[in-house]
């Protein structure tokens, strides 16, 4: 059963703003590397991601989960100068892997990785 209608994700690709080079490399590399890379938030939701971030202006944003790091690196695009997004990363393998990708997104400044059960 498909969630989203093939022609409407076909327009959606076809119009939105395209993926930047750091978004297409950690998407690239979690296809290739993670068994579960069907986690990935991918480029569609990181672009709405991004842009509800670029309207609400955060000063702070709580992300539960940050598998390898996309949509934190989205959802940093939009905050406030100062700002900071805090993601919570159980598994340390994709912890260290998202701190990387921050890096080579030129974000991790704006990032605050905490890893660990977010209950703790």
């Amino acid at each position: 059963m498909e969630l989203i209608n093939p022609l409407a994700q076909a327009y959606a690709e076809r119009y939105s703003t395209p993926e930047d080079e750091a978004l297409w490399a950690v998407a690239d590399l979690t296809r290739l590397l993670h068994p579960k890379a069907q986690m990935l938030s991918g480029h569609l939701q990181g672009k709405f991601l991004q842009f509800i971030s670029e309207i609400m202006q955060p000063r702070r944003v709580l992300e539960i989960g940050t598998f390898t790091g996309y949509s934190a690196i989205c959802l940093s695009n939009g905050l406030q100068i100062g700002g900071k997004v805090h993601t919570i990363e159980l598994r340390q393998e994709d912890a260290t892997r998202s701190k990387k990708n921050f890096n080579e997104a030129n974000v991790a400044e704006k990032i605050i990785l905490h890893t660990g059960n977010a209950l703790d």
